[in-house]
C-alpha cells in the first residue's frame, strides 16, 4: 500500500514538477515559442469566455511563458478593460491594476522581477470577468501548480464566485496529475498550442465539448 501523502511529499513532487518544466521551458527556441504562444492565444480569443468579457485580467509575460500579448492587444482594440496583477513591495496580496496601453512609460520591474504597472485604478475582483492565468504546469483536472508563492492562488480562491479563470500553458506543461493541497485553487480550464481542457463538460467556458471526450475540446 502506497504512503499517504504528507505536506513534505507533496512540496517535494510539486518542486520535481517545477525542475522538470524550468529545464524545458530553458530549452524552448524563441520562434518556437512565439509560434506556440500565437496557437494558445488564439483559442482564448475566439472562446465565449472572452467574447463576452467586459473586464479581462491578464499577466505581464516573463520570457519562458507563454506569451499573451496578442490577448491585450486585441482585448484593447474591442474596448474591453484590460488588467494585470501588481504586488506591492513585500506584500503577500497581488491586485489587479487597469492599464491603458503597454510600453516602458507604463510598466516598471517589480521586486518579484515582474514588469507591474507603475500607476492606474485599481480593479475589484468582483468586476472582472476573465483571468488568464499562468502557471509552471497544469493537469488534466485542472489543477494548477505556481512557482510557490501562492500569489495567484489567494487571488483566484476569491475571485473564482464571480471571475471564470482559463489557464494557459505550451502543450508539454499539461501533466497527468499534479499533487494538490487545500489551498491549490484550480482553473476553470486549461488552453494550450496544442489542446484545450474544460474543467466541467456541463458549464463549458470555450467552446462545446467533444462528444468523444466531455472533458476536452481540441478545437477549441
Amino acid at each position: 500500500m502506497d504512503a499517504p501523502d504528507t505536506p513534505e511529499s507533496i512540496t517535494l513532487r510539486k518542486n520535481a514538477v517545477r525542475a522538470s518544466m524550468r529545464e524545458q521551458l530553458g530549452s524552448l527556441p524563441h520562434a518556437e515559442r512565439a509560434a506556440r504562444s500565437a496557437a494558445a492565444c488564439a483559442r482564448i480569443l475566439k472562446s465565449p469566455a472572452f467574447q463576452s468579457a467586459v473586464c479581462v485580467m491578464l499577466y505581464m509575460p516573463l520570457r519562458s511563458e507563454v506569451d499573451v500579448m496578442s490577448i491585450a492587444l486585441e482585448a484593447f482594440r474591442l474596448g474591453k478593460i484590460v488588467c494585470v496583477p501588481r504586488v506591492p513591495d513585500g506584500g503577500r496580496s497581488m491586485h489587479a491594476v487597469e492599464i491603458k496601453s503597454i510600453d516602458d512609460e507604463t510598466m516598471a520591474t517589480d521586486a518579484l522581477g515582474v514588469p507591474a504597472p507603475r500607476s492606474g485604478r485599481e480593479m475589484p475582483q468582483d468586476s472582472i470577468d476573465l483571468i488568464i492565468t499562468p502557471g509552471v504546469a497544469f493537469d488534466l483536472r485542472c489543477a494548477r501548480l505556481g512557482r510557490g508563492g501562492g500569489f495567484y492562488d489567494r487571488f483566484l480562491a476569491k475571485a473564482q464566485r464571480h471571475s471564470t479563470a482559463i489557464g494557459i500553458c505550451f502543450d508539454f506543461q499539461l501533466v497527468e496529475e499534479i499533487p494538490t493541497e487545500a489551498n491549490d485553487v484550480p482553473v476553470h480550464a486549461v488552453v494550450t498550442d496544442r489542446r484545450a481542457i474544460e474543467g466541467s463538460a456541463s458549464s463549458p467556458v470555450l467552446a462545446l465539448p467533444n462528444p468523444s471526450n466531455p472533458q476536452q475540446s481540441s478545437g477549441a
